[in-house]
C-alpha cells in the first residue's frame, strides 16, 4: 500500500511550504516585535532538513507491506473499558479492546506480556481461551488478578452487608496511615482524606481472614481516588483542581467555593457515597463470572526484558501487546497517588526501582543502560533539531533504548511462539521536527530478530502536537496507530 503522504510528490508541496515561510519571514519584517520568525537562512536550513526527513520516511516506508484496516481503530483505541462491565473497575489510559481476539483470530493460548489490567486475559476468559499476562506494574497486575478471581456468592453477600453497614461502623475506626508521599495532604481535602483511611482500616480488619474479598474491596477503593481527590490525572503526571485551565493559562479557582462544587458541603458523605456506589457497581458486574474460563488466566508481575526467566520453556499460540509508545509519558508518574495510598510502593526508592527497570519509553526510566544502535532510527536522530527542548531533554537516548528493548522483547517473543502469529499495536511519534515511524521500525526488527513476514495494519491517523505542526507540514500522514503483524 502506498501511504496518502508518499503519494504526492515533492514538486506539489514545495511552493506551499516555502510559501508558508517566506510569508513568516516578510511579516517579521513588518513588525519588529515579531520574535518569533527565524532568518532566511534558517528558513532554508528548516526546509532542506524537511525534505531529508521525507525522503528518509518514503524509504524507511518502503521496506515493509502496508494495508489500511481503519475497522480496527475502534478496537485499538478502545473507549469501552469506562463501561463494560469488569474492565470499569479500575480506569486505565490505555487499553486495547478484548474483541480483538477474534478480530485477530487468536489462537487458544495468548500472550499478553505488556497486559496493563488484564483486558486481553478477561477477554480470553469470557471466551474459555487460556491466556498469560505481565507487567511491571504492580497496580495493573493487582487489577487484573482481582478482575480474574471470582468470589463465592457467599464472599459477595458478605461484601455487600459491609457496604449498607459501613456509614455507622466507620465512626469507631481508627484511620489506617498516611503514606510517606510528600504530597498526601495535597492531593485530599483533610475531612476526605480522614475519611479514606478509615475505610481502608475497616476493610483491613472486618475481611482480614478474606484475602480475595479484601483485595476486591481494595481494588475500589483505589478505583475512586481520583475520583474524591483534589487532583486529576493530565498528560505526564497530574494537576490540582484548585487550578482551572483557560487558554492564557491556569488561574486559581477560589478556595472553598471549588470544593463545595466538586464534593457538596458534607465530605464525607461524598467519599462513603464514592465507593459503596463502586463497590455496588462491581458486584453488580460479578453476574459475568458466572461462565468463562476464569481459572485458566496467569498474571504475573515482572519485566518483559526478563521473559524468559518469568515462563521458561512456555510455548503460545499466538502473541499480542500494545508495549508502551515512545510518548515520554511516565506511567509511574501518573498513577503515583493510586502506588502510594494503595500500597504497592512505600518509599520513593522503591517507585523508583520500578520507573528505571521500565520500557525505556519515558526520561525517568534508565537510560544509561547499553544499547544496540538501529542504523535508520539513527538517520532519523541526525535530522532533529537539536536546539528543540526534546533533543535537550535526551529523547534521541530514549528512542536508542526504546528500540533495543523492544529489540529483546520481539527476541522472546518468537522463541516463544509455536508457529502462530505476534500483533503489536503502537503508535508513531514525533519528536523535535521527525517523526519517528515506530511500526516500521519495530517491523523490521522483528524481521531481525527471526520473524519471516511482517506487515503493518494501519487503523487510524494521530492528531500531531500544534508546537510541532509547521515542521510537520506535509508529513502529518506518517503519524499512525497501527498493529504490526509479525509470522
Amino acid at each position: 500500500m502506498q501511504l496518502p503522504s508518499l503519494m504526492q510528490s515533492q514538486t506539489q508541496r514545495e511552493p506551499r511550504q516555502i510559501g508558508t515561510l517566506l510569508a513568516l519571514h516578510k511579516l517579521g519584517d513588518r513588525d519588529p516585535a515579531i520574535t518569533i520568525v527565524p532568518k532566511l537562512k534558517d528558513v532554508s536550513d528548516a526546509y532542506g532538513r524537511h525534505c531529508k526527513v521525507e525522503t528518509l520516511l518514503r524509504h524507511i516506508n518502503e521496506s515493509v507491506p502496508f494495508k489500511e484496516r481503519s475497522d480496527l481503530a475502534s478496537f485499538v483505541n478502545w473507549k469501552g473499558n469506562a463501561e463494560s462491565p469488569i474492565h470499569r473497575w479500575l480506569r486505565y489510559r490505555e487499553a486495547y479492546s478484548p474483541h480483538l481476539i477474534t478480530k485477530l483470530g487468536l489462537g487458544n493460548n495468548i500472550l499478553d506480556p505488556f497486559c496493563g489490567c488484564g483486558s486481553i486475559l478477561i477477554g480470553a476468559a469470557e471466551n474459555g481461551n487460556t491466556s498469560t499476562g505481565i507487567d511491571i506494574n504492580p497496580l495493573a497486575t493487582f487489577a487484573a488478578k482481582v478482575k480474574l478471581t471470582p468470589l463465592s456468592r457467599v464472599q459477595l453477600q458478605a461484601i455487600h452487608k459491609y457496604v449498607d453497614g459501613l456509614a455507622s461502623e466507620i465512626r469507631a475506626t481508627k484511620p489506617w496511615p498516611v503514606p510517606d508521599l510528600s504530597i498526601a495532604s495535597k492531593v485530599f481535602e483533610p475531612v476526605i482524606l480522614d475519611t479514606l483511611l478509615r475505610i481502608r482500616s475497616l476493610t483491613e480488619s472486618a475481611f482480614s481472614a478474606d484475602k480475595k474479598s479484601r483485595d476486591f474491596l481494595h481494588l475500589a477503593w483505589v478505583a475512586i481516588l481520583e475520583r474524591v481527590g483534589s487532583y486529576f490525572k493530565e498528560g505526564n503526571g497530574i494537576k490540582y483542581r484548585n487550578k482551572k485551565r483557560l487558554k492564557i493559562g491556569y488561574t486559581h479557582r477560589l478556595e472553598g467555593q471549588w470544593q463545595r462544587e466538586r464534593f457538596g458541603i458534607d465530605q464525607k458523605k461524598f467519599v462513603l457515597d464514592a465507593f459503596s456506589e463502586h463497590v455496588r457497581m462491581m458486584l453488580q458486574d460479578a453476574r459475568f463470572w458466572r461462565k468463562g474460563a476464569w481459572g485458566d488466566q496467569t498474571v504475573i508481575e515482572g519485566n518483559v526484558l526478563e521473559m524468559d526467566k518469568l515462563l521458561p520453556r512456555r510455548k503460545f499460540d499466538s502473541i499480542v501487546f500494545s508495549p508502551p509508545y515512545a510518548n515520554r509519558f511516565d506511567y509511574f508518574e501518573s498513577m503515583k497517588v493510586e502506588l502510594w495510598f494503595g500500597g504497592f510502593v512505600d518509599s520513593y526508592e522503591s517507585l523508583n526501582r520500578f520507573r528505571k527497570a521500565s520500557l525505556r519509553s519515558h526520561l525517568g526510566a534508565d537510560l544509561n543502560r547499553s544499547y544496540q544502535s538501529v542504523a535508520a532510527l539513527e538517520q532519523l536522530i541526525t535530522l532533529m533539531d537539536q536546539n528543540a527542548s526534546s533533543w535537550r531533554m535526551g529523547v534521541p537516548d530514549l528512542l536508542r533504548g526504546y528500540f533495543d528493548d523492544m529489540r529483546i522483547t520481539l527476541k522472546h517473543c518468537k522463541k516463544m511462539l509455536s508457529g502462530g502469529k505476534c500483533f503489536v499495536v503502537v503508535g508513531n511519534s514525533a519528536f523535535a521536527g521527525v517523526i519517528i515511524p515506530t511500526d516500521v521500525l519495530l517491523a523490521n526488527l522483528g524481521l531481525e530478530c527471526g520473524f519471516k513476514k511482517a506487515e503493518i495494519l494501519v487503523t487510524r491517523h494521530l492528531t500531531v502536537a500544534p508546537q510541532q505542526r509547521n515542521q510537520l507540514l506535509s508529513l502529518e500522514n506518517n503519524m499512525r496507530e497501527s498493529v504490526v503483524v509479525l509470522s
